[in-house]
């Protein structure tokens, strides 16, 4: 070894993504390998922990308090045997006797046997489709933004409303914009957010338009219920939403006739796109994106270099229980691996 190599950290493994899915997996592997957890944020946990509880009188199984709970047990980190490398950009790599050597823009550097991928993913920027009003209209907000202020005065603002729309997949399931597939968690976290808006304010009319609902994964049928009890959806999508009065109104076709329908708020149910660092990530490793821009898995997380595997949303948009799922089927599929390995050095 030279003596740039002696004097850089070295591990067993390396977990880009803090998020709850790459939480996940070193919990899983720490007690046997020796890793760290980086993240370009300041701060660990991503996109779960921005997010707030949407019980109202029952649990509505969103899978937040899983995030919750994963930062409870974690505390300040410091009782937990992996590293953590926050606010640092990876810059570059280069493979060296089977290890990798990860450079920062900082101009730290590491060495790790194996690499899992965690970047996950971001709620898409409703900026993007300017005919849907949102940064331009007032009452236009997206769903994200409702979710992360649902048990705050921010949504206080509901009680003088009578009637909102929710408007589903914008972002998602575009093929004009290269943006064909489903995000798999709008549909459900609509339905929970109307459930809970309405639970507090009864006086509400909810409506929900919508192209097909898509309520995969567990607790369908309380999905499935919110729709029929607390939702009128409407199987159209608004082309655009004017505000001439201050009030939105959501234009849509049906039957080759324009209709024109006042609300007195729109709630953009906004898809999920791969973290911008996805791509710089796969460059850097040189690894694998597929057509939606998500590290591209080749099954049982492996990732297109050897030793690079991938695990929760940056594989594909998915919600917390999945992430966190996924995570940790991963981190066990790589301390097989390694077991296997080991047992056969001795």
């Amino acid at each position: 070894m030279n003596q740039f190599t002696s004097s850089v950290p070295i591990y067993d493994f390396a977990i880009l993504g803090a998020g709850v899915a790459g939480l996940s997996a070193a919990r899983i592997l720490s007690p046997s390998l020796k890793g760290v957890v980086i993240d370009s944020e300041e701060q660990a946990g991503g996109l779960a922990w921005q997010l707030g509880c949407k019980a109202t009188d029952r649990c509505l199984y969103c899978g937040v308090c899983h995030g919750i709970q994963l930062r409870r047990d974690l505390g300040n980190f410091s009782s937990y045997p992996f590293d953590f490398i926050l606010g640092q950009q990876l810059s570059s790599m280069f493979k060296e006797n089977g290890n990798y050597h990860l450079l920062f823009k900082s101009g730290r550097s590491i060495i790790t046997h194996l690499i899992l991928i965690a970047t996950g993913i971001l709620p898409f920027d409703a900026r993007q489709v300017p005919q849907y009003g949102y940064g331009t209209f007032p009452h236009i907000y997206t769903g994200i933004e409702i979710e992360r202020n649902l048990n705050s005065e921010g949504v206080k603002a509901f009680n003088a409303y009578q009637k909102i729309a929710f408007i589903q997949c914008i972002g998602s399931r575009n093929f004009k914009e290269k943006r064909g597939y489903c995000s798999r968690v709008c549909c459900r976290y609509a339905l929970r957010i109307a459930e809970d808006l309405a639970f507090q304010y009864p006086h509400l009319q909810i409506d929900m338009y919508y192209m097909d609902l898509q309520l995969l994964g567990g607790n369908k049928e309380l999905l499935a219920e919110i729709s029929e009890k607390r939702v009128r959806l409407i199987r159209h999508m608004p082309y655009r939403v004017e505000s001439p009065n201050g009030k939105p109104i959501l234009l849509f076709e049906d039957d080759q006739k324009v209709n024109r329908v006042e609300y007195d708020a729109v709630i953009l149910s906004v898809g999920m796109t791969p973290n911008p660092g996805t791509k710089q990530v796969a460059d850097i490793l040189r690894v694998n994106i597929d057509d939606d821009g998500f590290i591209k898995d080749y099954g049982d997380g492996i990732a297109s270099q050897e030793n690079i595997y991938v695990c929760g949303a940056a594989s594909g948009a998915k919600d917390i229980e999945t992430a966190i799922s996924d995570g940790k089927k991963v981190a066990q599929r790589i301390l097989s691996v390694h077991q296997y390995l080991q047992q056969g050095i001795s």
